[in-house]
């Protein structure tokens, strides 16, 4: 089965991202922290870009009920996964993944990939023994 794929425009007015950035009180829709100033527009039900041919699979998603701001780095850690694969992979099993790094790294990739890994954990209130909760912020909202 083959795949038909369009070119693919990516948009979002500057009124569009306002609505997003409000849907959580200014709040990251996972975290629950305040938006820094480089928030994203995550889509939820991912998109699957092809940046070099801009493409995409799923463009149907790219739709405002469909996206929520979040965090920069937040949104660079899920990238493209389903929200459950999120939750239970790449957050369930990090506070493990911390414990597994290097203590006092010396490699430039291996000092910025643990400062990542900490940023990220940290958001979440992730640590070595408290593993993340398994519920969103936005899922914590009526």
């Amino acid at each position: 089965m083959s795949h038909c794929y369009k070119p693919f425009f990516m948009y979002i007015s500057k009124k569009d991202r306002e609505i997003i950035k409000q849907k959580f009180g200014g709040k990251c829709a996972y975290t629950g922290t305040e938006l820094k100033d480089d928030w994203q527009v995550d889509h939820v039900e991912p998109l699957i870009r092809n940046w070099w041919t801009n493409t995409a699979m799923f463009e149907d998603n790219h739709k405002l009920d469909n996206m929520f701001p979040v965090q920069k780095i937040v949104n660079h850690y899920k990238g493209s996964l389903d929200l459950e694969t999120f939750r239970t992979w790449y957050l369930g099993g990090l506070h493990e993944r911390l414990n597994k790094l290097p203590k006092n790294p010396k490699v430039e990739k291996s000092i910025k990939r643990k400062a990542y890994l900490l940023e990220v954990a940290q958001l979440f209130g992730i640590e070595i023994d408290k593993p993340f909760s398994g519920t969103f912020y936005f899922e914590t909202l009526s």
